[in-house]
């Protein structure tokens, strides 16, 4: 049997966590509500709130109850106004980190920048950030998008979705001080667990044999958990489930590593944990 690996965070993010803990105060008081999008990015937590009465609209107008929750990843301001123009009430479990990214992209603005956003343009979070932004902020993930706008002379500033890697918001200001701009301002939005579990997940990778990382695959900061083990071990793995776990992976693996996304629930990374180390890694 492999030795396994797994860091001091390894599921829930406080963002995650607070909207779940807001959603379940609701439901133990019999109010019932939709979510503005998934809840969290993982198909298990999802199907098991539908399976409590609570549903997922893709806009507000598909709801027919009176309360709609706003995901940890925060909306647009926009959304907000439709939803309180349709009369209904809004329960808002937005990320703190995030909101943080809204109130810096929008003093940017104000304050004459040129904002650039680092991120994935159609990611929900980004969408929110560009809302506050006024539609002002260019999105960007790679150098050759920032050589695409012309920043020479101009005050630029730079703000991030919460879980991007601080390499690309490296690249991305290294990129506009090329151009050379009249001034650069940087405001960190970059949420301090995300920061602190892909640095545990990169030390966690260049010390074992295999690494697997459990959460959604559609989650943002799951795949980034899974392209930073990548990058230090070649032998890792996205799961969300035990069940996708094949014992060939772990063929004389001593040591294994095992983290999860922060919106991966605890029991799913410890159920990994405890089925991989069942397995007969001397075959």
């Amino acid at each position: 049997m492999p030795k396994v690996i797994m860091p001091d965070e390894y599921s829930f993010c406080f963002g995650v966590e607070r909207a779940l803990e807001i959603a379940k105060k609701y439901i133990e008081k019999g109010e019932y509500f939709d979510t503005l999008g998934e809840i969290i990015h993982n198909p298990h937590v999802v199907a098991d709130l539908e399976k409590k009465g609570i549903h997922v609209v893709n806009n507000p107008e598909e709801s027919k109850k009176d309360k709609i929750l706003i995901r940890s990843h925060g909306v647009a301001p926009e959304v907000v106004e439709k939803i309180k123009n349709l009369g209904k009430e809004i329960i808002d479990a937005t990320c703190p980190f995030v909101k943080h990214a809204h109130d810096s992209a929008r003093k940017l603005v104000d304050e004459g920048y040129c904002l650039l956003i680092v991120g994935k343009k159609h990611h929900p979070e980004v969408i929110g950030i560009q809302g506050y932004a006024r539609g002002k902020g260019h999105v960007v993930l790679k150098e050759e998008e920032v050589d695409n706008i012309n920043l020479k002379g101009k005050k630029v500033g730079i703000v991030s979705q919460t879980t991007m890697l601080l390499a690309n918001v490296q690249t991305v200001i290294n990129a506009v001080l090329k151009q050379n701009p009249k001034e650069v301002r940087y405001i960190n939005t970059r949420c301090s667990t995300t920061e602190r579990r892909q640095n545990a997940a990169r030390e966690l990778a260049k010390m074992v044999d295999v690494m697997v990382i459990v959460g959604g695959r559609h989650s943002s900061n799951t795949n980034r958990l899974y392209e930073i083990s990548k990058e230090y071990c070649k032998r890792a793995y996205l799961v969300e489930s035990y069940r996708e776990l094949r014992p060939e992976w772990f063929k004389h693996a001593k040591v294994v590593g095992v983290t999860g996304g922060a919106s991966t629930p605890p029991e799913d990374v410890l159920k990994v944990k405890e089925t991989i180390e069942k397995f007969n890694t001397r075959r």
